[in-house]
């Protein structure tokens, strides 16, 4: 059986390159960390790990209420993203160097330039906006037109219908009959050439071709101002660094059986599509929630038993008070790998082995 390094000792492992998508955590005094809003949204809805968020400003009021960036995960949260490929720790340095001010720059320039990108595709949906309103504002206008024209031509057609049947109602033609109905046909046709040059005339439309503005070097008040920047973590940093297995010095877990018990439980819970929360405050390892816990409430409070670790009856007992008093039932996950004692089972096939097996606990009466 092969040995685990222990804290401080380097790895002899050979590294291997992250996976192309995997997402980068920091590792902060061996907390994982996110620092980015979109990645921690990746985490929630996607992979179904919410994690803790731990960001506070000094002096605001109700703080402890509205947390904010950075996010922070519980290490079963971390291994099991590391152990599935979807993600890699990148330790920082509790001493960072400061940028050079030519990094400072370079950082800051760019800042610049994303944020006048985005006025800049602003602006030219503005133009598009505008040009589309107008063509359909066009569009509308020759339609009431080609309406108005067909209205006065069928009111025309029935007016020259009306007097052409009282005509024929009159009988034979007088001596100037002939010249009156001749006089009334020619009317008839100057009212409806007036009419129809009271119309509006038709307009072409045509959708002016969007003209990119030239962009002004001057950021837009309220939009942007120019403030000189820190790098959250320098481009210049060694690959070597990235740690895609487990455990590792910086990150010393699992290591013990109870570590492997942990993780091994989270991974058969997350199979299940359940989503685990920090659960010492209700007296267990996680809260269990059957799905997004902005949703729904825990149904169950997890109590891990490692091997062959005996249950007290007492413990029975407290753990099915305590789910009566939170409001929810008691889940015992029983966790074994085929070992027995203080030996830790490495990575290999013989892993895959190890089983969880969950048992409800709940009074008679709960609920």
């Amino acid at each position: 059986m092969a040995s685990i390094p222990k804290n401080g000792e380097p790895s002899t492992r050979q590294r291997t390159a992250p996976k192309d998508g995997s997402i980068a955590l920091y590792l902060v005094n061996g907390v994982a960390t996110v620092w980015d809003a979109q990645v921690a949204a990746t985490l929630h809805c996607v992979h179904s790990v919410s994690g803790l968020r731990a960001g506070t400003l000094p002096g605001v009021s109700q703080q402890n209420g509205f947390l904010g960036l950075p996010l922070t995960l519980m290490q079963e949260e971390t291994a099991y993203l590391v152990t599935q490929g979807i993600a890699h720790l990148i330790p920082l340095s509790l001493n960072p160097t400061v940028p050079s001010p030519s990094e400072i720059a370079q950082h800051t320039a760019a800042r610049i330039k994303r944020v006048q990108a985005l006025e800049q595709r602003a602006k030219e949906d503005e133009i598009r906006r505008r040009a589309a309103s107008k063509a359909e504002f066009e569009k509308a206008g020759e339609e009431a037109r080609a309406k108005r024209e067909k209205r006065a031509k069928a009111k025309a057609e029935k007016e020259r219908a009306k007097r052409a049947a009282e005509a024929g109602d009159e009988g034979g033609e007088g001596l100037f009959g002939g010249d009156e109905r001749k006089d009334v046909t020619t009317k008839e046709n100057d009212n409806t050439e007036t009419s129809k040059s009271t119309l509006p005339t038709k307009v072409t439309a045509s959708t002016p071709a969007v003209s990119a503005p030239v962009p002004d070097s001057t950021p837009s008040p309220g939009y942007f101002h120019t403030v000189p920047s820190h790098p959250v973590h320098s481009t210049t940093s060694s690959s070597q660094n990235v740690i895609t297995t487990l455990p590792h010095p910086l990150f010393p877990f699992p290591t013990t059986p109870r570590d492997h018990a942990l993780l091994g439980v989270f991974t058969t819970l997350q199979s299940l599509n359940l989503r685990m929360g920090l659960g010492p405050r209700f007296g267990g390892e996680y809260l269990i929630y059957p799905g997004d816990y902005l949703r729904y409430h825990a149904h169950f409070t997890s109590q891990v038993i490692v091997r062959d670790e005996p249950i007290r009856p007492a413990e029975i007992v407290a753990w099915g008070r305590l789910g009566t008093g939170t409001k929810k039932a008691g889940l015992i996950c029983c966790w074994d790998d085929g070992q027995r004692g203080d030996k830790v089972q490495l990575r290999g096939d013989e892993e895959k082995k190890a089983e969880v097996e969950f048992y409800s606990l709940e009074w008679a009466n709960f609920g």
